[in-house]
């Protein structure tokens, strides 16, 4: 492939996305090519293109290539790379080069370059009867795998889950791969909260018919403490990324509640801190970028079937639609997962 070309999506500027032609990788010491077969749509690269880079307000020194949630084929390795062979079918783990997120590759491509390429690590092997884009949930739905684990979530808890975008689906799905039931989320839009109820949400509210306080004390049931009523949910995880929601969770959490913030909030968040003290709330943000264990739980239980995880994917659209494929990716009223196709090469 020397000398051939493919497109890439990159963010150039705020709003600024396109698809360059690049060189098709090759593969150096320690590296793999992968032939991407699907890529999801995530939140966060909406995010990277409305802002024009990863946030904080710095500017672009280069284009930033986007695309983390993928799987593939290997189509060639290089030197140093032992027990990966051309034609093995993987999901890969993003998180070692930051692909997708800051890196020097992207996964909205026919090909990628994979650094440190090791089984366990950056590549794992896909079962025949797992189709690609099933595999390529294995990212998000880890995402969500890590937040439940920071937080040392068990069977028993009663949990709420703040947003039913992409990421608060997989976190309902990975709930209910750990025993939980008593599982709520919140809301605007109707037609992911009936998503998360197809996956195992017992309750799933639009907070436009009631509020979070209301349904969470009806649900896991309340009491009072220090003259303030609070719910008796054990665990929150925020995936919504609104500070009002965040302070409500805050003014109605219980006596050493805990709450993982797994959303991209995009400014400072003002929230009550004596609620904090006086509660001893614990608070913690997840990353999800040291997931190797939750990347591969991830795909056992896709692989294990178990679990139906069809609602999380509401599109699939092939690479040579990208343009439209974001449309619908932004649409929350209508999309879920959008998930990118590729054909078997490169234009």
């Amino acid at each position: 492939m020397t000398g051939a070309v493919m497109q890439l999506a990159r963010v150039h500027g705020p709003g600024d996305v396109r698809l360059d032609d690049v060189p098709i990788p090759e593969a150096g010491h320690g590296e793999a090519i992968v032939r991407v077969a699907a890529c999801g749509i995530c939140g966060s690269d909406l995010g990277y293109i409305a802002q024009g880079g990863l946030g904080g307000g710095e500017p672009l020194a280069a284009p930033l290539p986007i695309g983390h949630e993928f799987a593939g084929t290997v189509v060639a390795t290089g030197p140093g790379v032992n027990g990966i062979e051309p034609g093995l079918r993987v999901a890969v783990n993003p998180d070692d080069g930051y692909i997708g997120g800051g890196g020097p590759e992207g996964a909205m491509a026919p090909y990628i370059r994979v650094t440190g390429a090791a089984i366990g690590e950056t590549l794992y092997p896909l079962p025949g009867h797992v189709g690609f884009d099933e595999a390529a949930l294995a990212e998000p739905l880890s995402v969500g795998l890590h937040a439940l684990r920071i937080l040392g979530v068990e069977a028993q808890h009663k949990v709420a889950v703040l947003g039913a975008g992409p990421i608060g689906l997989c976190t309902v799905a990975m709930l209910r791969h750990l025993g939980c039931r008593d599982i709520a989320i919140f809301d605007q839009v109707p037609a992911r909260l009936e998503r998360a109820r197809a996956l195992g949400a017992e309750l799933a509210v639009d907070v436009a018919e009631e509020s979070l306080p209301d349904a969470l004390a009806r649900f896991h049931g309340e009491g009072v403490r220090f003259g303030t009523r609070f719910a008796d949910t054990d665990m929150f995880i925020d995936c919504a990324g609104a500070e009002a929601a965040l302070r409500e969770v805050i003014g109605i959490a219980k006596y050493r509640a805990r709450i993982a913030v797994v959303a991209l909030y995009k400014k400072p968040a003002q929230i009550d801190l004596w609620k904090l003290m006086a509660n001893e709330i614990l608070i913690t943000g997840s990353i999800a970028v040291d997931r190797k264990a939750e990347f591969a739980e991830a795909l056992e239980m896709i692989a294990g079937g178990r679990q139906d995880l069809a609602p999380l994917i509401s599109h699939r659209m092939d690479f040579s639609l990208f343009n439209a494929a974001l449309t619908v990716a932004a649409d929350a009223e209508h999309s879920a997962k959008v998930m990118l196709t590729f054909k078997d090469s490169a234009a």
